[in-house]
């Protein structure tokens, strides 16, 4: 992204209508819990929630677990 690019966008938008998703889920693989497999979003103005999936298929996967904080291991 350019300066140019950064100002364009400062124009259209005013700072208090960018509505920011926050990560408060993520679904995992079952039988591998370091494979995400889906994120869901809360958005800071709107309360909306959104879920993205990150399967080859942009698809909910027939089996996942929700986990409400990801813990990253050292190995």
């Amino acid at each position: 992204m350019t300066d140019q690019d950064a100002a364009a966008l400062d124009t259209t938008l005013p700072r208090e209508q960018i509505d920011v998703g926050r990560p408060i889920e993520w679904m995992v693989d079952p039988a591998h819990p370091e494979i995400v497999l889906g994120v869901t979003y809360e958005f800071s103005q709107t309360s909306g929630r959104k879920t993205v999936w990150y399967t080859s298929n942009k698809r909910r996967p027939k089996l996942y677990v929700i986990v409400k904080e990801l813990v990253f291991s050292r190995r």
